[in-house]
């Protein structure tokens, strides 16, 4: 068999697995002892990060650690957040699966319940959703059962296919130093650090690839005054460059990244003049590296033999080949009725968060464009004359880009990050102001017909009589070509050639000579 593809490549990554695993967590947590009694739970989020994951046997294993964090209230009305750490694992049975398979994970946490069990209990409820594609090796040559001669005919077909490297490094570590200017008030004390991360640049060279991006950082703290705590927002953004190993990377590939926060460590300090506005931060970061592009892979279309029965089966299968990434970065200006989301004429915005995901990418051809629709999470910290409050509610996205090369039938994948959040309110509405960093891959899937399998049997006494006939003539119909025609006669293509002086396969006469076999 090996002879019929000439050293050529059949072997295609094909897509096995699509879904979405979801996992209820359930875990109950004690109040440090430095931290006050809670009075009333303000909001609370989950950064959910894949550690590890198995693919092996018919199955894939995978396992992570999620950062809960907290925002509550004392009896004094004063702003304090906590942070828990929770562990998951889970698998899927997935039987295609083997040893050499590649497993991308992307886990998000959905339906979070936060409630206090007493003052110094809590107990937090979620279903995490881990969007799970896996791609496998697949080799496209057909099982051949019977005796099989040289004068098989064999119809070859070269398809794109797609090329897959993923990598990763975690224990990464950025530096910086901020300072809140003269404008805000002086730090008392950090409640959040909250930290985000998107790359908009990664550039591959051998077995390397260099990714460029940025921090979007929003850091809430409280400074004491005569009348009570203020509550401040400082927002900022780092820049951030990583070169990441990922072995048979070359340039040829298109890669992209996403990236998670481990851990993030805050101190004050004060500035020249003595005043407490300086942040160090020290943030440990992981990177998740995707490296994409195209290669050939020959899959046989048909078979037949000069001298043999054939009995052929075949399937379709979906091939996929990369297209193009797209990274865009866009503002969404949304407003809403302050009375609808429960604000109150006395309450202000003075924290926002939001973490946007991408809900459907859809193909207008006649226009030309890609239309991209989403949406954004959006959690608001207020304060009023009943101290500290929160809301939450979603703001929609869409952003349309140009689609020059994007087939028909196609997949995605996405990661977007808000780099900026924004509320207020005035004269009853809200006014929500987001910058989304959108990366977008494109997949283009194909369905070809492929041979799977051929039996040969000897001809039978009446098909071999035929085929002894010194001379037949032929006379194609529209749409046939040499190949189905030196099928149903049983002689090689190169033969029908030979004797009726053809050289280009797709041009036939009006008349063929079949030559006896």
């Amino acid at each position: 068999m090996n002879g019929f593809y000439g050293g050529k490549n059949t072997d295609a990554l094909m897509r096995v697995y699509s879904g979405v695993k979801h996992t209820e967590i359930s875990e109950e947590f004690i109040l440090p002892d430095f931290l006050p009694d809670i009075k009333r739970i303000i909001r609370a989020d989950a950064m959910p990060r894949i550690d590890g994951k198995y693919v092996s046997g018919g199955k894939v294993e995978y396992n992570g650690d999620m950062a809960c964090r907290m925002l509550f209230t004392d009896e004094g009305n004063s702003l304090h957040a906590v942070t828990f750490n929770m562990s998951f694992s889970d698998y899927l049975e997935i039987p295609a699966v083997n040893d050499e398979c590649i497993a991308n994970l992307q886990p998000s946490p959905e339906s979070l319940a936060c409630r206090t069990v007493n003052p110094r209990r809590i107990s937090i409820r979620m279903r995490l959703d881990t969007e799970v594609t896996v791609w496998c090796v697949c080799q496209f040559r057909p099982e051949l059962i019977g005796d099989y001669a040289s004068t098989t005919e064999v119809l070859n077909e070269e398809i794109g296919s797609l090329r897959l490297i993923c990598a990763g490094e975690n224990g990464l570590n950025a530096s910086a130093d901020i300072e809140a200017d003269g404008a805000l008030p002086q730090i008392g004390k950090v409640i959040s650090c909250d930290v985000g991360m998107c790359f908009y640049e990664c550039k591959p060279s051998e077995g390397r690839v260099l990714c460029r991006g940025e921090m979007p950082i929003t850091v809430f703290y409280s400074s004491p005054t005569d009348d009570g705590e203020v509550y401040t927002v400082l927002f900022r953004k780092l820049p951030i460059a990583q070169v990441v190993d990922a072995e048979g990377a070359t340039e040829a590939l298109d890669c992209n990244a996403r990236g998670a926060v481990e851990s993030v460590k805050v101190n004050v300090s004060e500035n020249g003049f003595g005043e407490r506005r300086i942040l160090e931060l020290d943030i440990s970061y992981r990177i998740y590296l995707n490296c994409v592009g195209n290669q050939a892979v020959t899959v046989t279309k048909d078979i037949y033999a000069c001298d043999k029965n054939v009995e052929v089966l075949t399937e379709t299968k979906s091939f996929y080949r990369f297209v193009r990434n797209y990274s865009s970065s866009f503002s969404v200006n949304y407003i809403s009725e302050a009375g609808e989301l429960g604000i109150s004429d006395d309450q202000g915005i003075i924290g926002t968060f939001a973490r946007p995901r991408v809900e459907s990418v859809v193909l207008d051809r006649s226009a030309g464009r890609l239309k991209i629709d989403g949406s954004a999470e959006t959690g608001a910290l207020l304060n009023g004359e009943d101290g500290v409050a929160g809301i939450d509610y979603s703001v929609p996205f869409h952003i349309e880009l140009e689609a020059s090369g994007v087939p028909e039938d196609f997949i995605f994948s996405s990661d977007a990050v808000c780099m900026g959040a924004k509320a207020r309110v005035d004269t009853g509405k809200v006014y929500t102001d987001l910058e989304i960093q959108l990366n977008v891959m494109i997949l283009g899937v194909e369905d070809v017909e492929v041979l799977t399998k051929a039996k040969f049997t000897d001809l039978d006494d009446t098909k071999a009589d035929a085929a002894k006939a010194s001379m037949r003539l032929f006379y194609p119909a529209e749409g046939e070509t040499l190949w189905s025609i030196g099928k149903s006669f049983g002689v090689s293509r190169d033969r029908i050639a030979e004797v009726n002086g053809i050289t280009e396969y797709s041009s036939l006469p009006d008349v063929l000579i079949i030559p006896t076999k």
